[in-house]
């Protein structure tokens, strides 16, 4: 797959123009929508200050493999494709919180955490790990924090689309539960927009196939504007990352057991 650069010229720089007018139209549409059912808001365990509307949390297809060894009171071997979800951590802490937040909701069944690999590259790279990793360690949960370098890459966001979706069709066939986890909300940084269009991308390619996807730009989203309107501090990128193990948790212990 190719991931280089859009061609230089007007045609091309109006493409990216759609493009990022795209996701920036779905990022606030997403967030118009949470405020709109700010009262719908995750369940009790998620602390105070990191409550997000249940439309974040709700994923499209059940998490089958996932609920069915819940049930059975098997271990769930989860792989996590990218960096420490609620932060940065030492190596041997990576999933700590994530593990933790997941034992707090599911406290009879036991996460084993099969393959701490590296931070997530392009996703044509993180596809070909998760195969490696599908054959070595036989993971029945996939989280996969997708779209960040190829937003910064500048990879071509129809090309990318593709390459998600045929990975996503690869687990599918071999019944592996997979949760997207689409990049950060990181405002008041000059490539913050460079995120837009693969953002956008990631919706329409989970809309179309009914992926689940954790949307973590918008949840990161709605956190920053919460803040802000009741004047909090911090509002700062850190702030809020630390949220984020704990709703991807919530989002994981909704979709296994609804």
């Amino acid at each position: 797959m190719g991931s280089g650069m859009e061609p230089f010229g007007s045609e091309a720089a109006t493409r990216r123009s759609r493009r990022a007018g795209l996701g920036a139209a779905l990022a606030a549409a997403a967030l118009a929508a949470a405020l709109l059912l700010g009262g719908a808001s995750a369940r009790a365990e998620v602390s105070p200050r990191c409550r997000v509307p249940d439309v974040y949390l709700s994923m499209a297809a059940d998490l089958k493999r996932t609920e069915r060894l819940i049930d059975r009171a098997t271990p769930v071997r989860v792989m996590v494709l990218g960096p420490e979800i609620g932060g940065a951590a030492m190596p041997e802490r990576r999933r700590a919180r994530l593990h933790q937040e997941l034992a707090r909701r599911l406290p009879a069944t036991n996460f084993e955490f099969v393959d701490d690999s590296a931070p997530s590259g392009l996703v044509e790279d993180d596809f070909n790990a998760i195969r490696s990793a599908a054959a070595r360690v036989e993971p029945d949960l996939v989280i996969w924090q997708v779209g960040g370098a190829d937003a910064l890459a500048s990879t071509d966001a129809e090309e990318f689309g593709k390459r998600l979706a045929d990975a996503a069709k690869w687990m599918k066939e071999r019944n592996i539960d997979l949760i997207l986890v689409d990049p950060p909300f990181v405002p008041r940084v000059r490539h913050e927009q460079l995120y837009w269009r693969i953002v956008g991308k990631i919706r329409e390619v989970t809309d179309r196939a009914r992926l689940n996807l954790f949307q973590r730009y918008a949840a990161m989203q709605f956190l920053d504007f919460e803040r802000q309107k009741l004047k909090e501090e911090p509002t700062d990128a850190n702030s809020r990352r630390v949220c984020m193990a704990e709703l991807v948790a919530e989002a994981i212990a909704k979709a296994a057991t609804r």
